[in-house]
């Protein structure tokens, strides 16, 4: 995209953050904001400098513009609310005798830094206009500034050096005997990136010694350069017309170079480092899509995706079990941790058992859960086929009880043929089931019964089964007898 209304030569360019614009600066002495969607200028050219700008830059929060120009002043515009113009702010900022050749915000945009002609480097405030750190005196022309990421340090590229104080202590931690037009801290604040005509040095920002050292132009003099926000390649301009990428890691050109029609004295990544601004001595500013490096084009698959596609989350942790009465007299840390465990563990199976106890009894007592103790006695009883079945001595009296009260057995049969009753120890289904003889369990104790029914193993009521079958047979008997009487009188 190229973006036409400067008048003159093109000097510096920055992306507003947080919005879709951006602001340059031309030798016409005016700023001007451009939407990126459109590729329009928004409002009207922004008027104030009364000299050539010089150098620009955008704040890390989006709010704020400050501007440099050759006679050594500076502005700082408010970016609106609607984020669709600049407004000057009405505070001086005065120091410098003459050119400011670079500015930059603060991680924290409450200050900026200007390097200058006049030997100088100055940390402003931005809100009052006040010098709070400077003017510190470099011994040559300043060209560069450049704020660690933690906004801890700061770099200055001078006609004869590279410079890094610390702003807390306001102590010089780094001189490297080193010309550098600009400087710049990679974003893990561990490099420095220089550039000094058509040489390009990577060096340690602790000790200043060289990483890796190359030329990037031709013998056309070096202008500017930005490094992408992911830190990962930088970029440089040169009056030779080119614009060229360069790989952080393996120090390789990214590419062919981008040719303008003119010297490219400012360049500016966006905040997602996928596009540059450019800005030329033709009075043109372009964008430019950035190609990957070769280490991103390498990177395993498995890497892409992790950028590309949102991971998986990690499952949520259970909230704590409390411990009330489950865990009861448990310490795991202690040496016997084993021995509470197992007690607990008795406790929780005791309760279970309990539990189980209650639903399937037949006591009725809610309170206690142990089944009452019964004090019946229990007798062996001789059955047919030569079986023993256990029975209530209580259910055999009442058995007793009940034959007394009705005829023998004998007697209703009397009109029957003698061989229709069935042997003792049998068992006749219509007839009845013969009387067995009951043996207790003493020796001596012994009794006259009719052999009990299975369901007289458990009863719950006094009139069981059993009885009212019993008492049930003498009436079956005699029918049957009525019957065989009648079939021979006929």
């Amino acid at each position: 995209m190229t973006l036409k209304g400067h008048e003159k030569a093109m000097t510096d360019v920055a992306f507003i953050l947080g919005t879709r614009l951006l602001v340059s600066g031309s030798e016409d002495e005016s700023l001007r904001v451009w939407d990126l969607d459109t590729g329009k200028q928004v409002g009207e050219p922004l008027l104030g400098h009364d000299a050539e700008i010089a150098a620009l830059a955008a704040s890390p929060d989006g709010r704020w513009i400050v501007s440099g120009v050759y006679n050594g002043s500076i502005l700082v515009w408010e970016v609106s609310t609607n984020k669709t113009e600049l407004k000057r702010v009405p505070v001086s900022f005065k120091g410098h005798e003459y050119q400011v050749c670079n500015v930059v915000f603060a991680p924290d945009s409450k200050t900026f830094a200007s390097a200058s002609k006049d030997e100088t480097v100055c940390v402003w405030k931005r809100e009052t206009g006040e010098i709070v750190f400077g003017p510190l005196k470099v011994g040559s022309w300043a060209y560069s500034v450049s704020y660690s990421p933690d906004g801890t340090k700061l770099a200055a590229g001078t006609n004869e050096h590279i410079i890094v104080w610390n702003l807390k202590t306001g102590k010089e931690l780094l001189k490297i005997e080193q010309r550098a037009w600009r400087v710049a801290f990679t974003p893990d604040g561990l490099r420095l990136v220089s550039g000094n005509r058509k040489n390009i040095r990577i060096s340690d920002a602790t000790t200043g010694d060289i990483i890796k050292q190359f030329d990037a132009h031709t013998d056309q003099p070096f202008l500017s350069l930005a490094i992408a926000p992911n830190g990962t390649k930088f970029v440089t301009t040169s009056h030779d017309k080119t614009t060229r990428f360069f790989d952080l890691t393996t120090f390789e050109q990214i590419g062919e170079p981008l040719e303008h029609p003119d010297g490219v004295w400012g360049v500016a990544f966006s905040k997602d480092g996928q596009f540059i601004a450019t800005g030329c001595a033709d009075k043109l500013v372009r964008t430019w899509t950035v190609p990957l490096s070769e280490s991103e084009l390498q990177q395993p698959t498995e890497k892409i995706l992790k950028k590309t596609i949102v991971g998986q989350q990690p499952y949520p942790r259970r909230a704590p079990i409390h411990t009330s009465r489950f865990f009861d007299g448990f310490d795991p840390h202690s040496s016997s941790g084993r021995n509470n465990r197992a007690a607990t563990t008795t406790r929780t199976t005791n309760g279970f058992k309990n539990t189980m106890s209650r639903l399937f009894s037949r006591s009725s007592s809610p309170q206690d859960h142990t089944p009452p103790r019964r004090s019946i006695p229990l007798v062996d009883v001789f059955a047919t086929r030569g079986k023993h079945r256990t029975a209530n001595r209580h259910t055999a009296e009442r058995d007793k009880k009940l034959q007394q009260q009705r005829p023998p057995r004998q007697q209703a049969h009397a009109t029957a043929s003698n061989s229709t009753a069935p042997p003792a120890g049998t068992s006749d289904v219509v007839g009845g089931a013969t009387p067995a003889t009951l043996q207790t369990g003493g020796a001596n104790a012994s009794a006259t019964t009719t052999h009990p029914s299975p369901l007289d193993v458990e009863h719950d009521s006094d009139t069981t089964c059993f009885a009212i079958l019993t008492s049930c047979f003498p009436r079956l008997s005699h029918t049957r007898q009525t019957s065989s009487a009648a079939s021979r009188t006929r």
